[in-house]
C-alpha cells in the first residue's frame, strides 16, 4: 500500500535545500534526483521516498515551479517529525515531514508548508500490485484467443514487451483491442526494445553513474583489479568498442 503526494513549490529556500542534496538545480530542465530517493531515517516510520523529474512536467506548469513526488509505504506509522499516521495527514502535514527530512530548520517548517507549497495527496492501495513477480499466464491477453466481441484494457492486461505503470500501456491495450476486434489494418505503435539492445543498456549504465567512465567510479581494491583483468581481456574486441561508444571506457 502506498500513499502519494504531489508537492509544487517555487520557494528559493526550499530549492536551495534540494540543490544541496541533489547537487543539481531542479529548474535547469534536467533530471534532478535521477530516480526515487529513499529517506534512510524514515525507514522505521513512514518509509518516505521522493523524486524530482525533469521540469516542467506539465505544459502549463510555471517555469519557476518545481513539482516533487513523494511516496510512503508505512501509512499506519507516525512520522519522524509529524507524530501522526500518514494516512490521517493533510497534504500540509505530509509536506512538513518532507521539509524536515531535506533539512529545513524546524522553526521554518510550518510556515513553508503552509505558504510556500501547494500539496495534493492521493491514496493508491493497489499500486504495489504492478511490481509483483508474474508469469505470462497470470493476466489475460488484451484479446483472448477466440474472442470476437470483448477485450481487456489497462495495466492488468498482458500485452507483449511493454512496461506497465505507464500511460502508454493503457493506450496501447485500447488500440490493440480496437484494431484486432474490428479488423482494422493498422499497427499498434512499436515498443522501444531497449531491454534487448546491449548498447542501450550500457548507455543507461553510463548515465546511472553520472556520465562517467568506469575508471572514474569509486571502487574497492578487488573491484579495481577485476576491472583491469576485464579491460585487458576485451581489448581489441567488439565488447571494448561497445563500452567506448557508451562512454563507460575512454
Amino acid at each position: 500500500m502506498q500513499y502519494y503526494k504531489f508537492n509544487a513549490t517555487s520557494d528559493e529556500e526550499i530549492i536551495r535545500h534540494i540543490i544541496k542534496i541533489c547537487k543539481r538545480d531542479p529548474c535547469d530542465g534536467k533530471v534532478t534526483t535521477g530516480g526515487i530517493v529513499t529517506v534512510k531515517d524514515s525507514v522505521d516510520n513512514w518509509y518516505l521516498s521522493w523524486t524530482i523529474n525533469r521540469q516542467p512536467q506539465f505544459k502549463v506548469q510555471d517555469k519557476d515551479t518545481v513539482l516533487i513526488w513523494l511516496y510512503a509505504l508505512n501509512t499506519d506509522r507516525n512520522g519522524n517529525y509529524v507524530k501522526k499516521a500518514m494516512r490521517l495527514c493533510t497534504g500540509e502535514e505530509v509536506c512538513r515531514e518532507w521539509l524536515y527530512h531535506i533539512g529545513i530548520e524546524e522553526n521554518r517548517i510550518e510556515e513553508l508548508a503552509r505558504s510556500a507549497c501547494n500539496t495534493t495527496t492521493c491514496f493508491m492501495p493497489y499500486i504495489n500490485a504492478f511490481f509483483q513477480p508474474r508469469k505470462n499466464e497470470d493476466r489475460p491477453h488484451v484479446v483472448p484467443d477466440g474472442s470476437v466481441n470483448f477485450a481487456f484494457l489497462g495495466q492488468f492486461a498482458e500485452t507483449p514487451r511493454d512496461t506497465i505503470f505507464t500511460i502508454e500501456y493503457s493506450m496501447r491495450t485500447g488500440m490493440e483491442s480496437v484494431y484486432t476486434l474490428l479488423n482494422i489494418d493498422r499497427g499498434v505503435p512499436e515498443v522501444w526494445g531497449s531491454k534487448y539492445d546491449v548498447r542501450e543498456l550500457l548507455r543507461a549504465c553510463y548515465y546511472a553513474i553520472d556520465k562517467k567512465p568506469i575508471t572514474d567510479v569509486k571502487l574497492s581494491f578487488k573491484e579495481k583489479e577485476l576491472l583491469k583483468v576485464i579491460t585487458k581481456r576485451v581489448k581489441g574486441t567488439d565488447i571494448e568498442l561497445l563500452l567506448k561508444e557508451s562512454g563507460l571506457l575512454e
